[in-house]
């Protein structure tokens, strides 16, 4: 067994590329969201004076996770990384209905909530990021560390807007607007905290296992909107989610300082 001072020495410029799983979470659920019971008659469609209420909810699938990063170390102990990361972020839709007593005849909100029911919509997000590192006992086989991260993050679908369909009375299928987001918040800050080991793979490579707690600004809904509009404009704010993951990491070690012999 080689002596601790013939070890390689800790490494000072990390490139690295990652892949991993997030995990899903709830975003938002409206339980009691009035909405006019609209009758679809060979003419068009006809608003009534009765309402349906409706239960609206959006949740984040588990996804992937993947990105590069280079770190510098200035001391076998601390050190600064850039990371850029791709997320894929499905949104998923929850809908039911408590129709109006006796029913509308042809009411389309039974139908425009059946295709939200379980409805997938893919969607990514771009994250940059900046911050520090921690490790303890690098150049050794290996070591545990700690990074903590922030940064921006740039998404391609509103957390809000809900789009379904119903059928019109000529049995063509018609795209509707339920829940309507005329300005998305698809850009924000997140903050990242992550601990993980590093094993060595000889003189040029690193592999690292990391569990990561990414901290997200995401748009939510806060109350139910106002019914008499048809399409629903529903009041949100942006709030912080905990998204966690897992990666695995190989870094090319492109410069390592040695360790002095004894």
């Amino acid at each position: 067994m080689p002596l601790a001072a013939q070890q390689g020495g800790e490494a000072h410029l990390v490139l690295s590329a990652f892949a991993g799983v997030h995990a899903g979470r709830d975003l938002w659920q409206l339980p009691t969201q009035p909405v006019i019971a609209v009758q679809t008659t060979s003419s068009g469609l006809f608003p009534t004076t009765q309402h349906d209420t409706l239960s609206l909810g959006r949740s984040l699938a588990s996804g992937i996770i993947a990105g590069a990063s280079g770190a510098y170390f200035p001391n076998a102990h601390f050190g600064v990384e850039i990371e850029i990361a791709l997320i894929t972020e499905s949104l998923e839709s929850t809908c039911s209905i408590r129709q109006s007593q006796p029913p509308v005849t042809d009411d389309i909100d039974p139908e425009l909530c059946a295709s939200l029911q379980g409805q997938s919509i893919s969607s990514s997000a771009v994250s940059f990021s900046a911050g520090v590192v921690g490790r303890l006992g690098a150049g050794r086989g290996v070591h545990p560390y700690a990074r903590l991260d922030g940064g921006v993050v740039a998404r391609t679908h509103s957390t809000i807007e809900m789009i379904g369909t119903y059928t019109s009375p000529s049995g063509d299928l018609v795209t509707a607007t339920l829940v309507s987001d005329d300005n998305p918040s698809n850009t924000g800050p997140h903050v990242t905290a992550a601990l993980g080991l590093a094993f060595s793979l000889g003189p040029g490579y690193q592999f690292r296992l990391e569990g990561r707690d990414i901290m997200m600004r995401l748009d939510a809904v806060t109350g139910p909107g106002d019914p008499s509009t048809g399409t629903l404009v529903l009041p949100h704010s942006a709030q912080f989610y905990h998204v966690f993951a897992l990666t695995a990491t190989l870094d090319v070690i492109l410069e390592r300082a040695r360790k002095r012999r004894y």
